[in-house]
Formats: C-alpha cells, sequence, structure tokens
C-alpha cells in the first residue's frame, strides 16, 4: 500500500514511521481469510484554521476538530493532536498514532456516531494489536 504523508513534520515520528504505522494499522483491522485492501492513503497534518475550514465545508461544523477522513485521506490538525496529548499526559507521536488509527477506521466505513460502539471496540482492538494501549 502506498502512503503519502503531507504538511509539517510530527516530532520524533518520520513520515516513513509514519506510513509504516498506517500499514500496521491496516494488517491490524484486517483477519487472516479477510485483509483490508487500501490501494493508497494520504495523511495530510494542517493547522486548526486548515481543519476549521474543512470541517465547515464537509461537515457544516464551523469548529476545528481533530481528525477529518475522506476517501483514501485523513486530516489531521496538529494543533488539536498537541492539545489532546498535553490533557492526556502522552507524546505528540503518540496523538497522532490514536488519530491515524481512528481515521483509518472511518476511511474503512465505520461510524462512532452512528454504530452502536462497534467502532469503538474495533478501535481498542487494533490499538492493542500495535502496541497502542
Amino acid at each position: 500500500m502506498k502512503v503519502e504523508v503531507a504538511g509539517p513534520a510530527v516530532p520524533r515520528l518520520s513520515r516513513r514511521a509514519i506510513a509504516e504505522f498506517a500499514r500496521r494499522v491496516l494488517r491490524a483491522c484486517g483477519t487472516g481469510s479477510q485483509p483490508v485492501r487500501i490501494a493508497e492513503l494520504s495523511i495530510a497534518f494542517v493547522d486548526d484554521t486548515t481543519m476549521r475550514a474543512l470541517n465547515r465545508k464537509f461537515r457544516h461544523k464551523n469548529k476545528t476538530t481533530d481528525v477529518l477522513t475522506f476517501p483514501e485521506e485523513i486530516v489531521i490538525s496538529l494543533d488539536q493532536a498537541r492539545l489532546q496529548a498535553r490533557d492526556e499526559k502522552h507524546s505528540l507521536a503518540t496523538e497522532v498514532r490514536y488519530l491515524i488509527a481512528h481515521g483509518i477506521l472511518h476511511a474503512l466505513g465505520y461510524d462512532h456516531e452512528t454504530d452502536g460502539g462497534e467502532m469503538n471496540a474495533l478501535e481498542l482492538r487494533v490499538r492493542e494489536k500495535v502496541g497502542l494501549d
């Protein structure tokens, strides 16, 4: 799977490491007989101003958010990731990994706002498989 990473750098997390982590998450989402197939994935890091504009345009919500997922693209607000990392008392790199996993599940069609907990349960299993407890 081809993974492209765009936007500002994430401290202590190389673009290569980001791409490999995304591949690991996708492998963790599948089963032995049902591998997950996504040919390409873009991960873009943006600031809150850009994220707010995207959220307003595509979700009609005039506020920022931490992650938005489009077909084959995940957009992450580094501003929100920094705040959440501080609140959760872990590194920005860890928070970015959480958001990548979350975004990938959305890209696979899961929706925690409507699925009665299915996505949240899968996200916990995937985090465990990739070492993000």
